[in-house]
């Protein structure tokens, strides 16, 4: 799955185990790609602006809201 900045998004069920967002944010809710740049471990980190917050996500976190 390619995953470009401007992008809309929704997390997945397992966003809800990321301990620094337990509780602040489930799955199933849409967000929008702001950055792709960042890497964790060789991982592609996505910066998802959700309700005027910024997340840091792992691609098996989020998947795109329309198929291409």
């Amino acid at each position: 799955m390619e995953i470009k900045e401007g992008d809309l998004v929704v997390t997945l069920p397992q966003v809800v185990k990321v301990r620094s967002i337990i509780g602040g944010l489930e799955g199933g809710v849409i967000g929008v790609v702001v950055e792709t740049s960042p890497r964790f471990d060789h991982l592609n980190v996505y910066g998802v602006l959700i309700e005027g917050e910024m997340y840091y996500l792992f691609e098996d976190e989020i998947s795109k809201l329309e198929k291409e």
